[in-house]
């Protein structure tokens, strides 16, 4: 029992070691396309400027991602365990960092930010860990409540949006958008539920509650996504037009690293996207069909 523990021990301690790589991986493509100026100027939102500065970037990402990923891979051992938990973080200095869980609820990751999830939610609620800054449009449903744990603080919803920003060095708040959320504090058991235009905070280890200022378009004006499902990128997106929306064929089985800029012209983006993918799109409406060529 005892060596089967070390081992077990020694294969989790990989797996955390191939996380921290590829999170490695990644931050140092970032650094890259931000020192080769690839990146778009986050003070430059002109038309002409975005248009260009889009196609280059998400081009030069793709390739470089596929190359970075394909690399990575290649160096790991040959039938790893499906993994039951897993973690994202997002690196100093990033955009937000979005992507969509298994149950369709939609993470934004402010810099420096990490969450913890498991592959498949239990059948009977949705538990996810979340260190940083991070705004959440939870999937609403009833029967499977979302709970997010932070250090000292628990958060439990069936669906709804809001922001959290529980750091280290600062203090607890979370402010709600839409809905209702119900706030636990772990050291004396406090509750409190938030509604939509209130905030929480955590002051003196009391819950304290009060009229929001919070910002959440913060969250979007610059969002990456890494090697996301391009369904999922569209679905996000669609979230933040008002105009054109996206649909893709089933039959695109592709990931893809990409940044999208608040305001984009959705056409601009679906082009960069085929040109980068090898695949096309046709507009019916406010309707654009992305599909094999």
């Amino acid at each position: 029992m005892v060596l089967k523990n070390l081992d077990d021990n020694m294969k989790n301690k990989e797996k955390r070691q191939d996380k921290i790589a590829v999170n490695q991986a990644w931050y140092q493509l970032y650094k890259r396309l931000e020192k080769d100026r690839l990146l778009p100027d986050k003070t430059d939102f002109s038309a002409q400027h975005r248009k260009a500065a889009t196609l280059r970037w998400i081009s030069i990402a793709a390739a470089l991602a596929a190359c970075i990923i394909a690399s990575w891979f290649l160096m790991q051992k040959p039938n790893l365990p499906d993994e039951t938990m897993l973690a994202l973080y997002n690196e100093a200095g990033a955009p937000t960092l979005a992507t969509m869980l298994e149950d369709g609820s939609v993470v934004y990751l402010s810099t420096q930010t990490s969450l913890k999830y498991p592959r498949h939610f239990d059948d009977s609620k949705r538990e996810v860990t979340l260190q940083g800054d991070a705004f959440f449009e939870i999937k609403k449903h009833v029967q499977r409540p979302f709970i997010i744990h932070t250090d000292r603080v628990s958060v439990e919803v069936t669906g709804t949006s809001f922001q959290i920003n529980c750091e280290r060095d600062a203090p607890f708040l979370l402010s709600v958008r839409e809905g209702e959320v119900k706030v636990t504090q772990k050291k004396h058991s406090q509750s409190l539920t938030v509604r939509a235009g209130e905030s929480v905070s955590l002051d003196t280890e009391q819950l304290q509650l009060k009229k929001s200022t919070a910002v959440f378009d913060d969250y979007f004006n610059y969002i990456l996504f890494k090697d996301e499902d391009l369904a999922v990128v569209a679905a996000i997106i669609n979230a933040h037009s008002d105009s054109l929306q996206l649909q893709v064929d089933p039959a695109i089985n592709k990931r893809i690293t990409m940044t999208f800029i608040a305001n984009s012209n959705i056409i601009d983006v679906t082009e960069a996207i085929c040109n980068v993918m090898n695949i096309q799109y046709v507009q019916q409406g406010h309707i654009i069909f992305i599909q094999p060529k």
